[in-house]
């Protein structure tokens, strides 16, 4: 046998490495082969490169000798690949969509604490903030448990146990018109911040390779989070030039804000799906 290329099938020393059956049934085949150079003849309608009349300065060409060499790279590249699927996909799975869930009683303390609520009915705003300090320590527990994955899971697991347990002591020991109040709060917002941070990288780093397009987003959320930041310190110094317009400004981040967290939501949601697709059989049949 010959390749379209010119090299000769039957003494090639990289068949038995690369389990190759052929160029014409392998890396040459129409619809899945990964052959560039097949490609290239097929689109200009030749049988092999002999009858290119570019033949002598094709630098696909000139690539033929490497090609193998690059074939098994990429084998045992998919091959790692697999190996850490294997090995990480059950944990991300079953940790991230339990992340996931976690919305529904975070968004219902959310409810509870709102002013109209907590005015009319002061028990329930209690509630809400118990309920909301327990979801985020459960929030971060959760994190905590994603560390074999990554060491980013791991830092954005201990802030936000910290910051969360700040979040707590400030709201249930500390009156807000004391100084320690603004003292302890500052610090809290940080850990908040720097763990959103490792959290959303930590799960870009994790879909490189399986998913760009998703990590690729949950890197642009993290700076929308920082733009919705700086647009809050903005408004902040509008409101010594006029109060009118610090308030738009408010009211676009505050809309902002809202998008920001459903994207996150649908994001996470995404990433849980996308690795319970890899180990079905490994999850809990309440998970399924």
């Amino acid at each position: 046998m010959e390749g379209l290329c010119g090299r000769a099938c039957d003494t090639c020393t990289w068949r038995d490495p690369l389990d190759c059956p052929g160029c014409q049934t392998g890396p040459g085949r129409p619809y899945s082969g990964d052959c560039g150079i097949a490609d290239c003849c097929r689109k200009k309608g030749h049988a092999d490169c002999s009858s290119c009349t570019y033949i002598s300065c094709c630098h696909l060409r000139c690539q033929r000798e490497d090609m193998p060499r690059r074939r098994l790279r990429e084998l045992e590249e998919r091959q790692q690949r697999q190996d850490w699927l294997d090995r990480n996909a059950p944990v991300l799975a079953k940790w991230l969509w339990l992340l996931f869930w976690l919305v529904i009683p975070r968004t219902l303390a959310e409810t509870l604490t709102l002013d109209e609520v907590a005015s009319s009915f002061p028990a329930a705003g209690t509630v809400g903030e118990v309920l909301g300090a327990l979801a985020s320590l459960a929030y971060g527990a959760f994190l905590w448990q994603l560390r074999t994955v990554g060491g980013r899971y791991r830092t954005a697991a201990l802030c936000s146990l910290a910051g969360s347990a700040g979040s707590a002591v400030i709201l249930f020991a500390v009156p807000e018109e004391s100084g320690l109040w603004w003292a302890l709060s500052l610090p809290a917002a940080v850990l908040e911040l720097v763990s959103v941070y490792q959290e959303c990288n930590a799960h870009a780093d994790v879909l490189e390779g399986l998913d760009d397009r998703l990590a690729g987003k949950w890197r642009l959320l993290w700076r929308w989070k920082i733009g919705l930041l700086l647009g809050i310190f903005g408004s902040v110094l509008l409101m010594l030039l006029s109060v009118l317009l610090s308030l738009l400004v408010m009211l676009a981040i505050a809309v902002g804000a809202i998008v920001v967290a459903v994207l996150r939501l649908v994001y996470l949601y995404r990433t849980a799906k996308l690795f319970r697709q890899h180990c079905p059989a490994a999850l809990p049949e309440h998970l399924e």
